[in-house]
């Protein structure tokens, strides 16, 4: 048993974070729209760094939690509006390994401009020493919930629809 007394749904940790973080994504994405960029792909471009040069499409879907036929159609796109560049694995010529264009650098650079302002509107309310706190609390929670740094367990979902429109039945 918690010595933790049962809080209403509504001021439960889980439901809070949940109402925070989906307002949250709901702002950044709609930052990101201007830039001509989905969340979604942004967090791929995220996880191209020096660190990450030189992976295979593969890899990288695998390391975040994607299918693969969802990250070739992102790549795709991604490479369709130049911010990425596919070529042949030197390892294993089936393999297409994936590299940031600067292009793609240049717009990870715009987003990372953004995201002060933005976490300035979400935290308005809290103090500088309370912002501290808080990301480290939240950093734990990740943690020990196993999550990955820098990768959105929503990455490597499917999208999909919530309602049924009439052409599904």
């Amino acid at each position: 048993m918690s010595d933790v007394p049962a809080a209403p749904y509504s001021a439960s940790l889980p439901f809070l974070l949940s109402q925070v973080g989906a307002r949250t994504a709901q702002e950044f994405a709609d930052r990101l729209a201007p830039l001509g960029v989905s969340p979604r792909a942004f967090g791929v471009l995220s996880n191209l760094t020096t660190a990450a040069a030189g992976r295979t499409q593969q890899q990288l879907a695998d390391a975040l939690g994607m299918h693969r036929n969802n990250m070739v159609g992102l790549i795709d796109e991604m490479e369709e509006a130049g911010w990425v560049r596919r070529r042949r694995s030197a390892q294993d010529r089936r393999a297409f390994e994936i590299d940031l264009t600067p292009a793609g650098t240049a717009l990870l650079e715009q987003v990372a401009e953004m995201l002060p302002p933005l976490e300035g509107e979400i935290a308005r309310d809290l103090t500088a020493d309370e912002r501290r706190v808080f990301v480290g609390l939240l950093r734990r929670v990740a943690a020990t919930l196993e999550l990955h740094p820098g990768i959105h367990p929503h990455l490597g979902a499917r999208p999909r629809s919530t309602c049924a429109t009439p052409e599904d039945s």
